[in-house]
């Protein structure tokens, strides 16, 4: 058998819980019903970790059509750990095997962006069905995506995905930057997230996708990262922009609660697994540099927090002094009431005009302190260190400093000498300098 299978393992991160059994059916409106089934991470030699697989082919093959290719297959796998991966099978009828690495690495990656074009709209639907049929439940989104109203909790920038080609005596050679790696017998590293398997391409989807497991739960885990690392970069990015919205440091740390603990779920995989899976899981985190992106995420998700916790200080010091003001406004509003109680006890026989008089004169000073508290202080007096302005000289008269001229005698200044950073004729009079001498423009990048 000399033909090819290729399969495209996606990864789309999402924090959930499972339900302990499967529910008979969920139905997707517009495209019919779909029966849910328990499953398990195969290639674990100690505790068992539990699944549950989604048949998408007749869905799949209803709605979409490549020239030149044949879906032969179509499973999604929602795993404990918040992630669902979404494999495809496909036949072409390129010849594979005649194709150089990178023509089949371009080739690849043009199947894989026509599929996720024509299928983004059937898989929001498919995820919108399960949670809200309820099986996937504590839907857990992330702080951008919830506040910005998105309809699909899973952003498609936060997506990874493996290619694999299933043939027996892969043609294909690693690439020499790729570091040589002790995988697995049948894997070979081609790229990174690219394997080759010497395995028989008409063996069931099920016991490939049990095969290809190792590099999948890595592609798993990087996806949970990048879709954190998107999302730091949009909070920051609103923080930065002043707006008020994003910053809510709880739903933050719930997020984060949920990465890590995904993260660190799937990261159990090295002691969980078998030794042959273990050593092809191993290669692929290093190939795709995983702990890399590990330390990336830590560092920036850290900033992160950190600059929420600043915006939510300074949100409460606001509020502090708010509330601060609005206090002494009361206070001078209950001092002018007793005031007036004051003036009526101490001058019950005055006049009716004296008595309006002090009233008058009482809601007049309250009111005064009231607006000067209230209202903001603007800064009013010039910065302690700021020189003043030399005033003109009268009329007839030299500037301080410079001597005063005697009748019959005149005095000579020396001419003033050229400035080495004088400026150039065409640059406008007050623009400051360049300290490199190039000239005015953008700082580097």
């Amino acid at each position: 058998m000399t033909d090819v299978l290729h399969l495209q393992s996606r990864a789309y991160p999402l924090h959930h819980s499972l339900p302990v059994l499967a529910l008979e059916s969920v139905t997707v409106p517009g495209h019919g019903e779909l029966r849910p089934f328990t499953g398990e991470l195969g290639t674990l030699a100690y505790n068992p970790d539990f699944t549950i697989e989604l048949d998408l082919t007749g869905l799949i093959t209803a709605k979409i059509t490549l020239p030149g290719t044949e879906i032969v297959g179509c499973h999604a796998r929602i795993l404990r750990a918040g992630s669902i991966l979404v494999a495809y099978a496909l036949r072409h009828d390129v010849d594979l095997r005649q194709l150089s690495l990178h023509e089949l690495d371009a080739f690849d990656a043009r199947i894989n962006r026509e599929l996720r074009e024509a299928d983004s709209s059937l898989l929001t639907a498919v995820l919108t069905a399960a949670v809200r049929s309820g099986l996937i439940k504590d839907l857990v989104l992330r702080p951008d995506l919830a506040l910005s109203g998105e309809q699909a909790p899973v952003d498609r920038r936060s997506a990874r995905y493996n290619c694999h080609f299933v043939t027996p005596a892969p043609p294909w050679q690693p690439d020499p930057r790729v570091p040589t790696l002790s995988s697995g017998p049948a894997c070979r590293v081609l790229l990174p997230y690219t394997y080759a398997w010497d395995a028989d391409p008409g063996t069931e989807l099920l016991d490939l996708l049990t095969m290809t497991e190792p590099t999948d739960i890595a592609v798993a885990q990087q996806s949970l990262l990048v879709g954190a690392l998107v999302g730091g970069r949009r909070i920051l990015a609103d923080l930065a922009a002043g707006k008020a919205r994003s910053v809510d440091v709880h739903a933050f740390r719930r997020f984060l609660d949920g990465v890590w603990s995904d993260y660190h779920h799937l990261d159990s995989y090295r002691i969980e697994s078998t030794q042959n899976h273990r050593s092809t899981y191993l290669a692929a985190r290093e190939s795709i540099a995983l702990d890399g992106t590990h330390e990336r995420a830590d560092k920036l998700l850290g900033y992160v927090g950190s600059s929420l916790l600043a915006a939510s200080s300074q949100r409460a010091e606001a509020l502090d002094t708010r509330l601060n003001r609005v206090a002494a406004s009361l206070a001078m509003v209950t001092a002018a009431a007793f005031g007036l109680d004051a003036v009526g006890f101490l001058l019950p026989d005055v006049s009716l005009g004296i008595r309006i008089s002090a009233v008058a004169g009482l809601i007049t000073l309250t009111a005064a302190g009231v607006i000067a508290v209230v209202l903001p202080r603007r800064a009013r007096r010039a910065p302690a260190d700021a020189e003043p302005e030399p005033a003109d000289p009268p009329p007839g008269r030299p500037p301080a400093g410079e001597p005063r001229p005697r009748p019959g005698r005149r005095i000579v200044l020396p001419a003033p000498r050229p400035s080495p950073l004088a400026l150039p004729d065409d640059r406008p009079d007050g623009a400051p300098p360049h300290p490199s001498g190039a000239g005015s423009g953008p700082p580097g990048l």
